[in-house]
Order: structure tokens, then sequence, then C-alpha cells
């Protein structure tokens, strides 16, 4: 099971909340780094780094990081593809975004300013586990993961917009450097509490870099998710679910998926888990092709309510390779063999 991280407001009356949204993110990552062992928050990180002006950049978040004795993996000018890279591998990414395009979970006004949230290495179909530090309760919240890529390279061209304004810099290296400066001068010049009147310039050329910043790898994606399971997949207990059962794609029973058409007997995958659910929830294989977008039917494996079915252990695969009459064949072959033992001068003598 993926641990999750405690969620991290930067509002939290600090002196500097409302530019401490990196800060708050950074704070949330570093839970998920540490498996627990670390916990912070935005006003702790800032007062652990040199700048205490305005906006932050990457820099200034690694250098809260090591603070603690931690190293903060930087993707500044990365893509997409690479972002979801860190995500399949299990890491927490603290992604740049114009909130304008992002639309986060606590937009504030317009959302015409630069801003960092947290994402946790988990998926739901289209959507993916955001931390948005602007929300006071701090929470998690599913966000479609189009709008969170389109807030992302957004803030991108405006920062490639700025940094090649007097032309384009000698070296992929500098390009890059020059943009994290202009993500720095975005996010010092419009916050939350200070929006841009309309966005900032963008010109073509940027190639969809973005910016954010990754922690180690704690587990996939995929966990504790519904997921394509391979055809044929075995194990040693089966369950019978009645029809109309319903199942979800979290073991928290949080994502309703579908319910079954009918009873079945179905591969039952693990023991109870879960962590909101009473009594938690059990893993079966099902069919079923509303996991996927293409809409194509697949083994997958879901979940239910723990109470609501009852695993028992079915038997081992017969002898041989699987045909049913060399089976049957070996089973009566062993039967006659005891038959004729019993029946043997001698058998019967006391």
């Amino acid at each position: 099971m993926t641990y999750r991280a405690v969620p991290i407001t930067q509002r939290d009356g600090s002196p500097l909340a409302n530019s401490n949204c990196r800060m708050a993110a950074i704070a949330t990552g570093i839970d998920h780094h540490s498996l627990g062992a670390i916990v912070s928050t935005g006003a702790e990180m800032r007062s652990r780094q040199s700048d205490q002006v305005g906006g932050t950049d990457s820099g200034d978040a690694s250098e809260a990081w090591l603070t603690y004795g931690q190293v903060l993996d930087v993707g500044d000018g990365g893509t997409w593809a690479d972002l979801l890279d860190e995500l399949r591998e299990g890491r927490g990414v603290q992604l740049d975004v114009w909130h304008a395009a992002a639309r986060g979970p606590c937009l504030s006004g317009s959302g015409a300013y630069g801003h960092s949230m947290a994402i946790a290495p988990e998926r739901s179909g289209t959507r993916l586990l955001v931390a948005d530090p602007w929300c006071s309760p701090a929470r998690w919240t599913w966000w479609e993961e189009s709008l969170l890529r389109a807030g992302a390279e957004q803030l991108g061209s405006q920062a490639y917009t700025a940094a090649t304004a007097g032309g384009r810099p000698r070296s992929d290296r500098e390009l890059v450097a020059r943009m994290r400066r202009a993500v720095r001068a975005l996010m010092t010049r419009y916050r939350p509490d200070a929006p841009a009147i309309e966005d900032p310039p963008e010109v073509a050329g940027s190639g969809g870099m973005i910016f954010y910043t990754a922690t180690k790898p704690q587990g996939g994606i995929e966990a504790d998710m519904a997921i394509n399971a391979a055809a044929g997949m075995v194990t040693g207990l089966r369950a019978d679910v009645p029809a109309g059962l319903d199942f979800y794609r979290d073991a928290n029973l949080r994502e309703r998926l579908g319910s079954m058409a009918k009873s079945s007997s179905v591969v039952y995958v693990g023991n109870p888990i879960g962590e909101t659910v009473e009594g938690g929830a059990r893993a079966i294989l099902v069919n079923t092709s509303s996991a996927y977008n293409d809409g194509s039917v697949r083994p997958t494996i879901v979940y239910v309510a723990a109470e609501s079915i009852d695993p028992v252990s079915v038997p081992p695969t017969p002898p041989g390779d699987g045909d049913v009459t060399e089976a049957i064949e070996i089973r009566d072959s062993e039967w006659r063999e005891r038959i004729i033992d019993q029946l043997s001068p001698g058998a019967f003598e006391g």
C-alpha cells in the first residue's frame, strides 16, 4: 500500500504564508520521502533557506531539504512525460503551475498567479491526487491530469517568453536557469491574494518544458487502485460474489467502478485492507471495461467490502498439463490400483 503523506497548507498565519506554496508542497513531499519520519510546515521550510522575500524556486526548496540531510530531485526543464515517469516510480512531485489554467482545488480569484502543488503517486482513471497548499484546512483531492498539465505547460511557456525576451540563451542549461528565475519572479509578483490583471505573455518555443521537484520513490502509482491483471491469474482462493455487488477502483471504496451483472465465482487476491472502511476491503479479479478509457474488457483487480464475500480454498490444479482427459485417466488408474490391492490374496486376512 502506498504511503500517503499528510497534506500541508501554506495558510498557517506566518509572515510569508501567501508566498509559501512551494514551501508547503515540499513539506508534504519530505513526509512522503521519509515515510513520515520527517514532518514540517511551509513556515518551517521557509525558515530553513536563505530567501526570505517573495516567491521561491527549486534552489530554495533544495536548500531547505538539505538542512534535514535530504536531497530533493530537481526536474526543472523536463516535460510532462518525465513527470509521469517520476510518479510511476512512486515519487511524490511538487509541480509549478499557472493556477488559472490548472484550476486547482482551491483556486483564489481569477487564479492568475504561479503556484506550486504536491502530487502523490496515485491515480484514479484520468485524475491524479493533489494537495493544493492554498486549501485550508489542507486536503488531498483527485484532479484531472489534463488540467495540471495545462497549468504546468502554460507557466513554462510564460517563463520561456521572459527568458528569451533578449534572444535565446547560448545553451539549454542557461535557458533553464533563466526560466527558473522567471518562474520565481512570476511567483513573487503574483500571488493568490494578488493575482495578475491579465496573464503574462507567451510565445511558441518552450517545447512543453515544465518545472517540478520530486522525492525518492516509495511505491508505484497503481498502489491500492484498480489495475489491469494478467489473464489467467490464479490464487489458492476464490469467492462467490452476488449479482449487484458494487466494486471499486480503490481499497478505501471511494471510487465506484460498477456492480456485478450476475452472480459469479471469482479469484480472490488479498486480505482485508483499506484505511477508512469499517471491516476493510478485499481485492478480487473481475473482467470489466469500466476501469479503462478505451472501453476494452480486461481482467482487473478491484475492491469490494470485506464483509460482502467469504473466500474459500480451491483444490490444486489437476496433475498433468491441465488436460481434463489426462487427469481423469490418472485418477481412474490410481482408483483401479487401490481396488486391485484390496482384492489381492491376503487383503482381508486378519
